[in-house]
């Protein structure tokens, strides 16, 4: 979601969305037997999302989004993470939506 204030446009976001993409996209590079379809890898992000105790949405101008990400995956816990990552990579590989 995009809003302006003071002639600045910002955006408004889960700043873990990145995080969590990056992390499912190398674990299913690695899978050989998950479909590497866009449909299942959103699918798996969204429950990976789901799952997480809690987002980190942040807002900021156009351009400088990376360094809340990096902030804000510091209050994750790393392992929580990947636990969550392969739960759903599993979930959606026994039983894709397509």
């Amino acid at each position: 979601m995009e809003f302006e204030h003071k002639g600045q446009k910002y955006r408004f976001f889960n700043a873990l969305e990145d995080v969590v993409f990056d992390q499912v996209r190398t674990v299913v590079k690695r899978d050989a037997e998950m479909c590497k379809c866009e449909k299942c890898f959103y699918d798996v992000c969204a429950l990976v999302l789901n799952n997480l105790s809690t987002p980190k949405y942040v807002t900021s101008e156009e351009g400088a989004l990376m360094s809340k990400v990096g902030s804000a995956m510091k209050v994750e816990n790393v392992g929580v993470l990947s636990v969550e990552v392969i739960k759903a990579v599993n979930m959606v590989k026994g039983k894709p939506n397509h």
